[in-house]
């Protein structure tokens, strides 16, 4: 029985590796600082074999853990072996050392090149595996709702027509199918509902700002929620990004007011949709319980990192906070393609990020 929240142990192994590749990484950028650091500073701080192997013990983890890539495996143990040979000399004092590890890194800096675009997976591995951790949740939790909504009714209404056909009754036969034909038409109800959640076809067809108004409607009406929808800025009915960036604001749109449901206990619910030729800008506001006395020191379940990557690969941001009288403020800012790219130019007269009210 499927319930939504159990995972295989191989769905959790990606993960793991991902965190160690990425802490691996993080050790060895900041013994690298501290090596150079050292290093401008004439010895003054303490000895730099600390750094050095720590790079060294970091850079061979990150070697072993990186499998199919041997350009990647190959850059990484150059520089083991260059930062390796540097902790030693920093008891040797040899000259036939010094020359092994500049020979090293030398030949690491010149692999690098043809090594990058391995190198670039290496870097985003920790973040490509907390995605597959995510989507594994997800998926989980649609298996759940099919099992526990889907499955379970259409198994019921079988037992319920075998009941009235061993019965050899017509009438309860006829009652037997109407009811069946009541639960078929309820779930498939179900079936759509679950099918636009997985994949919102409507932000497509409609534009953003309808299919947000009408996601907005339906969960007010579902739940009892008294929910204000707020359209404003240039082209309201427009909502000019790319498919990409109409759907991660759908998204972050239906998450959030899907933690209101379950989380906030709330009973209004404003949501407003600023779109303007720089930006798109989603703000979610709630009267419910809030985020508690210490929100930043509590870890982000899936909704809230889910909410932030989805800003963060469009070069958004995303911000959940306590509102000053209570309930949550939960607001995401998406730049337009066309002012990322103004930005990314930079010099002068570079334009602001998109800033919206609130």
């Amino acid at each position: 029985m499927c319930d939504g929240t159990t995972r295989p142990t191989t769905a959790r192994q990606p993960l793991a590796l991902g965190s160690l590749s990425g802490l691996c990484i993080a050790v060895s950028l900041v013994s690298v600082v501290a090596y150079g650091v050292n290093f401008l500073a004439h010895d003054r701080m303490p000895p730099r074999s600390i750094s050095t192997l720590s790079v060294a013990l970091a850079t061979g983890v990150l070697a072993l853990l990186t499998c199919g890539l041997r350009r990647a495996r190959r850059l990484l143990a150059m520089i083991c072996c260059g930062f390796t040979v540097l902790s030693v000399d920093r008891f040797a004092h040899s000259t036939a050392t010094d020359h092994a590890a500049m020979a090293f890194l030398l030949a690491a800096s010149v692999y690098a090149v043809p090594a990058w675009p391995e190198m670039k997976v290496v870097l985003s591995r920790g973040r490509a595996s907390a995605m597959v951790e995510r989507q594994e949740h997800h998926a989980g939790l649609l298996a759940g709702e099919l099992h526990d909504e889907v499955l379970q009714l259409l198994a019921l209404t079988r037992r319920r027509l075998d009941a009235a056909r061993a019965l050899d009754d017509p009438r309860a036969l006829r009652a037997a199918m109407d009811d069946a034909s009541r639960t078929l038409d309820e779930q498939a109800g179900t079936l759509r509902r679950i099918i636009a959640t997985v994949s919102p076809a409507t932000v497509q067809g409609r534009g953003l700002a309808e299919s947000v108004t009408s996601l907005a409607g339906q969960i007010a009406a579902e739940n009892g929620l008294v929910v204000d929808m707020d359209v404003q800025g240039d082209r309201p009915h427009a909502c000019a990004g790319d498919n990409g960036v109409n759907l991660a604001v759908y998204r972050v749109a239906q998450e959030a007011l899907t933690n209101v449901v379950k989380h906030a206990d709330a009973q209004h619910v404003t949501v407003t949709l600023v779109c303007r030729d720089d930006g798109i800008g989603l703000t979610v506001t709630d009267d419910g319980r809030g985020l508690g006395p210490n929100p930043p020191r509590a870890p982000e379940g899936y909704g809230m990192q889910g909410m932030r990557w989805r800003c963060e690969a469009y070069g958004g941001t995303f911000a959940a906070r306590t509102a000053g009288t209570g309930g949550t403020v939960v607001r995401a800012v998406f730049p337009l393609r066309s002012c990322r790219k103004s930005r990314s130019r930079g010099g002068r007269g570079t334009p602001p990020p998109p800033r919206f009210p609130g």
